[in-house]
């Protein structure tokens, strides 16, 4: 039997240079709503990595990088890359700083309800 699957709607990373401004593309990043947390798809080389809100408060939250390990094909378990974090500041986006990508910043904009 063919199962369905739910296609997650996408939304576009941002590598930002904090010197300049300057954006480049990225990956994308998918909300599962099952795991309340993000999936972020970087392209060259493709990485992938979850984002998990951990703290809020007075419109600020914090957030957690976490990297899938796998043995042998099968998920074993997650280690902490990073963190990020949005406020007003921010203007709702995610700013996220991970590990080995430390001098640019990863920016997941504000996800904005589409009315039909």
């Amino acid at each position: 039997m063919n199962k369905k699957i739910k296609k997650l709607p996408k939304e576009n990373l941002a590598w930002v240079d904090p010197h300049t401004g300057a954006q480049f593309h990225a990956g994308v990043a998918f909300y599962d709503e099952q795991f309340g947390e993000y999936r972020l798809v970087l392209d060259g080389p493709r990485t992938v990595f979850n984002l998990k809100p951990v703290e809020s408060n007075n419109r600020e939250v914090n957030y957690k990088v976490y990297c899938p390990i796998t043995i042998n094909g099968r998920f074993s378990h997650k280690v902490e890359m990073g963190h990020g974090h949005s406020n007003q500041q921010t203007n709702g986006d995610i700013l996220i700083t991970i590990g080995r990508y430390g001098s640019m910043r990863l920016l997941l904009p504000k996800l904005e309800k589409k009315v039909a």
